[in-house]
Protein backbone atom coordinates (compact mmCIF):
# COMPACT_ATOMS: atom_id res chain seq x y z
CA UNK A 1 0.00 0.00 0.00
CA UNK A 2 2.61 2.31 0.71
CA UNK A 3 6.65 3.18 0.49
CA UNK A 4 8.02 4.76 3.29
CA UNK A 5 11.37 6.16 1.36
CA UNK A 6 8.44 8.75 0.23
CA UNK A 7 5.77 9.58 2.52
CA UNK A 8 5.13 12.43 4.96
CA UNK A 9 3.57 12.31 7.87
CA UNK A 10 0.13 13.12 8.21
CA UNK A 11 0.37 17.02 10.23
CA UNK A 12 -2.21 15.74 12.62
CA UNK A 13 -2.53 12.82 15.18
CA UNK A 14 -0.65 9.72 14.10
CA UNK A 15 -0.25 6.39 15.46
CA UNK A 16 3.17 4.87 14.10
CA UNK A 17 3.30 0.83 14.75
CA UNK A 18 6.25 -1.32 14.11
CA UNK A 19 5.42 -4.95 14.56
CA UNK A 20 5.90 -8.24 13.42
CA UNK A 21 4.19 -11.97 14.11
CA UNK A 22 5.62 -11.39 18.05
CA UNK A 23 6.28 -8.09 18.93
CA UNK A 24 4.59 -4.62 18.35
CA UNK A 25 5.31 -1.29 19.55
CA UNK A 26 3.30 2.23 18.98
CA UNK A 27 4.00 5.60 19.18
CA UNK A 28 2.30 8.72 18.52
CA UNK A 29 3.12 11.77 16.66
CA UNK A 30 1.68 14.93 16.81
CA UNK A 31 2.81 17.02 13.93
CA UNK A 32 4.65 15.99 11.16
CA UNK A 33 8.41 16.52 12.25
CA UNK A 34 7.30 16.41 15.85
CA UNK A 35 8.61 14.37 19.24
CA UNK A 36 7.18 11.26 18.65
CA UNK A 37 5.21 9.38 22.31
CA UNK A 38 5.85 6.27 23.18
CA UNK A 39 2.26 4.43 23.50
CA UNK A 40 2.85 0.71 24.38
CA UNK A 41 4.49 -2.36 23.32
CA UNK A 42 2.90 -5.60 22.94
CA UNK A 43 4.52 -9.06 22.82
CA UNK A 44 3.53 -12.92 22.31
CA UNK A 45 6.73 -15.05 22.35
CA UNK A 46 4.23 -17.97 21.67
CA UNK A 47 3.68 -16.32 18.07
CA UNK A 48 7.49 -16.61 17.21
CA UNK A 49 7.82 -20.40 18.00
CA UNK A 50 8.07 -22.74 15.02
CA UNK A 51 5.15 -24.71 14.32
CA UNK A 52 7.09 -27.89 15.54
CA UNK A 53 6.81 -26.20 18.87
CA UNK A 54 2.67 -26.65 18.81
CA UNK A 55 2.37 -30.22 17.68
CA UNK A 56 2.53 -32.89 20.21
CA UNK A 57 2.05 -35.71 17.88
CA UNK A 58 0.35 -36.74 15.02
CA UNK A 59 -2.51 -35.68 13.89
CA UNK A 60 -5.99 -37.76 14.28
CA UNK A 61 -7.06 -40.41 11.73
CA UNK A 62 -10.42 -40.66 10.47
CA UNK A 63 -12.53 -43.36 7.80
CA UNK A 64 -13.70 -41.87 4.53
CA UNK A 65 -17.47 -41.79 4.47
CA UNK A 66 -17.64 -44.57 1.48
CA UNK A 67 -15.17 -46.96 1.47
CA UNK A 68 -12.66 -48.43 3.99
CA UNK A 69 -10.20 -45.72 3.60
CA UNK A 70 -8.61 -43.96 6.69
CA UNK A 71 -6.46 -40.54 6.45
CA UNK A 72 -4.54 -38.05 8.42
CA UNK A 73 -6.66 -35.38 9.31
CA UNK A 74 -5.26 -31.95 9.29
CA UNK A 75 -6.34 -28.66 11.23
CA UNK A 76 -7.59 -25.77 9.43
CA UNK A 77 -5.09 -24.04 11.47
CA UNK A 78 -1.65 -24.40 12.27
CA UNK A 79 -0.87 -23.55 16.09
CA UNK A 80 1.94 -20.71 14.89
CA UNK A 81 -1.06 -19.50 12.90
CA UNK A 82 -3.76 -19.24 15.91
CA UNK A 83 -0.97 -16.82 18.11
CA UNK A 84 -0.85 -14.83 15.19
CA UNK A 85 -3.86 -14.36 15.08
CA UNK A 86 -4.68 -13.75 18.69
CA UNK A 87 -1.51 -11.48 19.06
CA UNK A 88 -2.84 -9.56 15.28
CA UNK A 89 -6.76 -9.22 17.64
CA UNK A 90 -4.40 -7.79 20.23
CA UNK A 91 -2.87 -4.77 18.52
CA UNK A 92 -5.71 -4.19 16.84
CA UNK A 93 -8.18 -3.88 19.79
CA UNK A 94 -5.79 -1.26 21.09
CA UNK A 95 -5.75 0.40 18.00
CA UNK A 96 -9.58 0.22 17.55
CA UNK A 97 -9.89 1.49 21.17
CA UNK A 98 -7.55 4.81 20.54
CA UNK A 99 -9.36 5.15 16.80
CA UNK A 100 -12.84 5.25 18.63
CA UNK A 101 -11.73 6.97 21.60
CA UNK A 102 -9.84 9.73 19.30
CA UNK A 103 -6.62 9.45 20.63
CA UNK A 104 -4.98 9.75 17.16
CA UNK A 105 -6.59 10.48 13.72
CA UNK A 106 -4.47 8.20 11.37
CA UNK A 107 -2.34 5.45 11.72
CA UNK A 108 1.01 4.42 9.72
CA UNK A 109 1.35 0.20 10.31
CA UNK A 110 4.64 -0.82 9.28
CA UNK A 111 5.30 -4.56 9.59
CA UNK A 112 5.72 -8.16 8.89
CA UNK A 113 4.09 -8.61 5.40
CA UNK A 114 2.10 -11.99 6.59
CA UNK A 115 1.06 -10.07 10.14
CA UNK A 116 -0.07 -7.01 8.35
CA UNK A 117 -2.60 -9.41 6.53
CA UNK A 118 -3.75 -10.91 9.64
CA UNK A 119 -3.83 -7.29 11.74
CA UNK A 120 -5.93 -5.81 8.71
CA UNK A 121 -8.83 -8.54 8.52
CA UNK A 122 -8.80 -7.55 12.58
CA UNK A 123 -9.25 -3.55 12.12
CA UNK A 124 -12.38 -1.92 12.47
CA UNK A 125 -13.80 -0.26 9.68
CA UNK A 126 -12.82 3.45 11.09
CA UNK A 127 -9.73 1.96 11.99
CA UNK A 128 -8.98 0.69 8.58
CA UNK A 129 -10.32 4.06 7.18
CA UNK A 130 -7.66 5.71 9.56
CA UNK A 131 -4.76 3.28 8.08
CA UNK A 132 -2.71 6.51 5.80
CA UNK A 133 0.57 4.33 5.14
CA UNK A 134 0.75 0.57 5.19
CA UNK A 135 4.35 -0.98 4.49
CA UNK A 136 5.63 -4.03 4.18
CA UNK A 137 8.78 -4.27 6.18
CA UNK A 138 9.97 -5.27 9.52
CA UNK A 139 11.24 -2.83 11.64
CA UNK A 140 10.13 -4.28 14.56
CA UNK A 141 14.06 -4.24 16.06
CA UNK A 142 14.57 -1.01 15.70
CA UNK A 143 14.26 1.72 18.27
CA UNK A 144 12.30 5.07 17.66
CA UNK A 145 14.86 6.66 16.39
CA UNK A 146 15.82 4.70 13.68
CA UNK A 147 11.70 4.18 12.08
CA UNK A 148 11.66 7.99 12.96
CA UNK A 149 14.70 8.63 10.00
CA UNK A 150 12.37 7.01 7.35
CA UNK A 151 10.19 9.95 7.88
CA UNK A 152 12.87 12.71 7.43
Amino acid sequence: MGDLANFLLPNAPTCIVACSAADARLWRSRARFGDWEYLTAMSDASAAKSEAAFASDRPGRAFDSVGAGRHAMSPSESGQQHEVLLFARQVADYLNRSIANHDFAHIVLIGAPKFLGCLRTELSDSARRAVVLEASKNLSNLDADAIKKYFE
